[in-house]
């Protein structure tokens, strides 16, 4: 019988918001999907840029499909609790959320890392149930430039196949793109990640200071290289950290100081945490020359990462943000999306790329990969700078003025 009641719930949402919308959306209101929950600074990047991005195309509103505070360097107008429906999977919940549909005429959902159902595919089929709906009333609806793995779970596939045509789907770098192709049989975007498009906060508080540090680092004859920890590798890979430890150990012995990258912060076992435990294993004068950054903010981080002279990280975003300000990294490659990001900025033949298995069992050949990169610092550094046009272009093209309609005719009543 609840079942029922619900779903003549959902019945007469829709119906009422069909025809709310059948009076007309004022404007351009734009609503953006997260793909995740708040505590990773890369969500928090992908949802600010595409905030950012959205106010300098002349939408007058710009609102997130999540309810509680989320820090992010864009400002949102408002914030609507569909996570209740996301993860709680009530029919309840879903038909609360239907008629806010009614306001937008567009839609973005970020799909990431999450599309392709490799983390938690019901919250994925909910979010794309909330996208159909939507497509439905008329929203012009956007998956934006998202990573697609090489076997994509079946339910979240299903659910992409079953989209209304009209609704765009972006693949992040080319290999993304192929997989999208070939496992929807339907035409898809290419584009790069939305994260690039973030502006960079030199003037936010986290960022003066660690850049301030930076600057004494080198004063002292010291090259600066930025390490993050992936807390999954962490619970997943057997050995990561003590070969964590003994990298950040190998490196230390090495006239070079290290900033401590704190990306991800929604267990209760974080980077930070993962990435303290292993500096607290090094002897004292070591620990000396590490400074921990750990900042809510993704344009800080990306001020920062401008400065240092090497990344060393399991988490793609971090890489963003660095490769953004034209500094190389070493990336412990997992989820099939490192690799197109090399192949987007022509850095696949670079050696930028290891896994989490070889920090685990031969730390001393990631330490001696990364000090390969610092002796070609320079030489990737106007590589990087070169290529970052063509990619700042493909991560535009998720916001593509003629797909979203947006002619100068809308633009003007906005």
């Amino acid at each position: 019988m609840l079942s029922w009641f619900e779903e003549r719930l959902i019945v007469r949402a829709r119906q009422g918001a069909v025809a709310r919308r059948s009076r007309g959306v004022a404007g351009l209101n734009a609503a953006i999907i997260p793909p995740a929950m708040p505590g990773s600074v890369g969500d928090a990047a992908m949802v600010s840029a595409t905030a950012q991005q959205l106010r300098g195309m002349g939408f007058a509103r710009v609102d997130l499909f999540h309810g509680s505070d989320w820090p992010l360097d864009a400002r949102i107008d408002r914030r609507l609790p569909a996570e209740r429906y996301f993860y709680g999977a009530s029919r309840f919940r879903l038909s609360r959320l239907l008629p806010a549909l009614a306001d937008y005429s567009h839609l973005f959902m970020l799909g990431a890392d999450v599309i392709d159902g490799a983390y938690n595919p019901g919250s994925v089929n909910r979010r794309l149930e909330v996208l159909r709906e939507a497509a439905q009333m008329g929203c012009i609806c956007t998956i934006l430039g998202s990573s697609y793995n090489n076997a994509p779970e079946a339910s979240t596939r299903a659910s992409l196949r079953a989209l209304p045509a009209q609704v765009a789907i972006c693949g992040r770098d080319p290999n993304s793109h192929a997989r999208f192709t070939s496992h929807l049989e339907r035409p898809i975007e290419l584009t790069a990640d939305v994260a690039f498009l973030l502006d960079a906060q030199p003037g936010h508080v986290d960022a003066m200071a660690a850049i301030a540090w930076i600057q004494q680092r080198r004063d002292d004859g010291h090259r600066v290289v930025a390490v993050n920890a992936n807390y999954l590798h962490a619970a997943k890979v057997p050995g990561l950290r003590e070969g964590l430890a003994k990298l950040l150990g190998m490196l230390l012995e090495q006239p070079i100081s290290l900033l401590l990258l704190s990306h991800d912060s929604r267990t209760r076992e974080p980077d930070e945490k993962v990435l303290a435990d292993a500096v607290a294993q090094l002897p004292a004068a070591l620990q000396a020359n590490t400074r921990m950054l750990a900042t809510p903010s993704p344009g800080a981080v990306k001020a920062v990462l401008a400065q240092v002279d090497l990344l060393v990280t399991g988490r793609m975003h971090a890489m963003i943000l660095a490769l953004g300000g034209h500094t190389p990294s070493l990336g412990f490659a997992y989820q099939d999306k490192f690799e197109g990001l090399m192949q987007l900025l022509g850095l696949d033949g670079q050696a930028m790329l290891s896994t989490p298995d070889t920090l685990a069992t031969a730390p001393e050949a990631v330490a001696a990969q990364a000090q390969a990169l610092l002796s070609q610092r320079d030489t990737l550094r106007q590589h990087i700078a070169q290529a970052m046009p063509a990619a700042l272009q493909l991560a535009a093209h998720n916001f593509s003025r003629e797909r979203l309609n947006l002619v100068p005719s809308t633009l003007d009543a906005a």
